[in-house]
């Protein structure tokens, strides 16, 4: 079963997984940011995760808060459905955002386009992981 990249152990099993894939620190070489992802389930509940990334390597992660928006170079939302996808490789995070389904709430897109693929792969890691 893929990580639930919104709790405690599905994090640190995410970020196990970002740190023995070749492919993510290949394609994420040279890419470094502070991440904030929240799942948004309606008006009802957020979970947040932090993630640091630097040269193709998992720094931290772990759950996050409100105040790591203030940190994070990045801030991402999108619905359980949404995140269920991305890590499913149903949609990419390109594509969820072309189609409004995944919100770049902090950060600059340019900033993000030439890392698409990095996203891609640090999402993927995920699916790869088992809590």
């Amino acid at each position: 079963m893929p990580c639930d990249l919104f709790t405690p152990a599905g994090i640190a099993a995410w970020q196990q997984c970002l740190n023995r894939s070749t492919r993510f620190a290949d394609a994420a070489a040279g890419w470094s940011g502070r991440f904030v992802l929240i799942e948004r389930d309606g008006d009802q509940r957020e979970r947040r995760t932090w993630l640091v990334v630097g040269d193709g390597r998992c720094l931290e992660a772990r759950t996050g808060t409100p105040l790591d928006d203030n940190s994070a170079d990045f801030v991402l939302a999108a619905s359980p459905t949404t995140w269920s996808d991305l890590v499913a490789a149903r949609n990419t995070p390109a594509g969820a955002a072309l189609v409004g389904r995944l919100s770049l709430v902090k950060g600059d897109v340019l900033a993000l386009v030439p890392h698409a693929k990095a996203a891609a792969e640090l999402l993927k890691a995920a699916a790869e992981g088992e809590v």
